[in-house]
């Protein structure tokens, strides 16, 4: 752990920045995976378009409000030994799949027809798809999660609903609409040229959406759905939208790989199926990516794609085991994804539990998986220079964490050791552990108003 040696301040606060608001807490921020930032008694001071305008000790923070010359009104938001970390990002879930958490498990291929594909057909029912894009935003942010990287439905109406409602919660997604056009229930099949229409109208009206808080992805989501008529056409209409990403799934389990290489006799791979028709870039993220072969990794390691590792969803539907060492020798980036509804839980903390649990030989410590959690996730998506991480200049996506609040916690546990703590977050660690998070500095879930002290005065006193 590193400790800051002194306060890091931004004094470029502009017009619109007059009210500061400074969270005073234990900081702890990712560097890399074998060491964070710590400081307690630290102080995060957030400017009110939701930048980061500096991070350090309190105590030399508080004697710098000079620095803010010209600024107007500070708040203090006093979170007392509470935690103050970046937000969490995760990397691969879908929407429609909330209402089937906890459904007993089977083969992937199994689970999908007998659960997932009725409940997703339902989302051609507008007033259905709100009500669930509500509560699927609402749980995101009670689970500390401040990036999601979304799968909708092949429904244009009900994704221009989920991107309505994650726009007026002030949630951040990257999101799309999903594309199949064969080997799925007639509810759920696209005619090609429809499906990919729909998606470049969706990714024209918002892509970009409030200065980047909302990303598009085309989503075609998995081979198998997708005939090659459709992954071209996806090829050359994701060129069409520079910035936008590309997210579907890459080799989950052996039965599905077994079926593309049945489907696509021609490729090499089952990455190569994407690769062919442009889909291996650097804004291209793929869920799971278990059976790989070393050829593939090579190829996403030059072309810098993301990778989202789901753990908990691969212990749940027996799908396989990540092979962490080899994608890091391979120098492809990952992060982790909480795979709702084929992983069981919305938290992070439980994910990057599983994340180690599901490793045979290997111990992942929760340093590591902080990092996969928040600046990992970041890197992988090319976001790093704007979250990931409480930095200066950087958004101020956020979360306060209560570690005591799991009863199985110790009752010290706020004042053991910064290694102790995580240990306790990842191990123990799910909703219930989350007071607060914050969007750009915005509050998007506080979980009890009345834990915090408050106190407001001028910077010119």
């Amino acid at each position: 752990m590193l400790e800051a040696s002194k306060t890091a301040m931004s004094t470029d606060s502009k017009q619109d920045d007059r009210e500061i608001t400074i969270y005073r807490g234990h900081i702890v921020s990712s560097i890399d995976e074998d060491s964070y930032l710590d400081i307690r008694d630290g102080a995060l001071a957030v400017s009110q378009s939701g930048k980061i305008l500096a991070v350090g000790k309190w105590a030399d923070l508080s004697k710098q409000f000079k620095a803010f010359k010209g600024a107007g009104d500070v708040s203090i938001v006093d979170c007392g030994k509470r935690l103050i970390l970046p937000g969490l990002i995760d990397l691969h879930i879908h929407l429609p799949q909330v209402t089937q958490i906890g459904k007993s498990g089977d083969t992937l291929l199994g689970w999908l027809e007998k659960y997932i594909f009725p409940a997703e057909s339902r989302f051609n029912d507008d007033d259905h798809a709100r009500k669930i894009a509500r509560w699927f935003f609402d749980e995101l942010a009670s689970n500390g999660t401040t990036l999601a990287v979304v799968f909708t439905t092949i429904h244009k109406n009900a994704t221009e609903i989920a991107f309505q409602v994650a726009a007026e919660k002030g949630s951040r997604a990257i999101m799309g609409k999903v594309m199949m056009d064969r080997l799925a229930p007639a509810s759920l099949t696209e005619d090609t040229t429809a499906s990919v229409d729909q998606s470049k109208a969706l990714a024209l009206k918002w892509h970009g959406y409030d200065d980047g808080r909302l990303l598009y992805a085309f989503t075609p989501r998995f081979a198998i759905t997708a005939t090659d008529k459709l992954l071209e056409a996806c090829g050359k209409a994701w060129k069409e939208h520079p910035g936008t990403y590309m997210h579907t799934h890459l080799s989950e389990s052996l039965e599905e790989v077994k079926k593309v290489a049945e489907l696509f006799p021609s490729a090499k791979s089952y990455l190569d199926v994407y690769d062919r028709n442009g889909l291996v870039q650097n804004r291209s993220i793929f869920a799971h990516s278990i059976h790989l072969e070393d050829s593939d990794l090579e190829t996403m390691g030059k072309a810098k794609c993301a990778l989202a590792h789901c753990p908990s969803s691969n212990f749940f539907l027996k799908s396989g085991v990540f092979p962490v060492e080899r994608i890091k020798n391979a120098g492809v980036e990952f992060g982790l994804g909480s795979d709702v509804a084929g992983g069981p839980q919305m938290s992070l903390f439980g994910v990057m539990k599983d994340a180690n649990f599901i490793q045979p030989n290997i111990w992942i410590t929760p340093c590591e998986l902080l990092f996969r959690a928040t600046r990992g996730g970041a890197r992988a998506l090319h976001l790093e220079d704007q979250l990931g991480s409480l930095e200066v200049g950087k958004e101020a996506d956020f979360i306060i964490v209560d570690p005591s609040a799991k009863t199985a916690a110790p009752s010290d546990i706020l004042d053991q050791g910064t290694d102790e703590i995580l240990s306790a977050l990842v191990f123990l660690g799910d909703d219930r552990m989350i007071d607060a998070t914050y969007v750009r500095g915005r509050p998007i879930f506080v979980r009890d108003q009345r834990k915090y002290s408050k106190e407001t005065f001028a910077l010119h006193v």
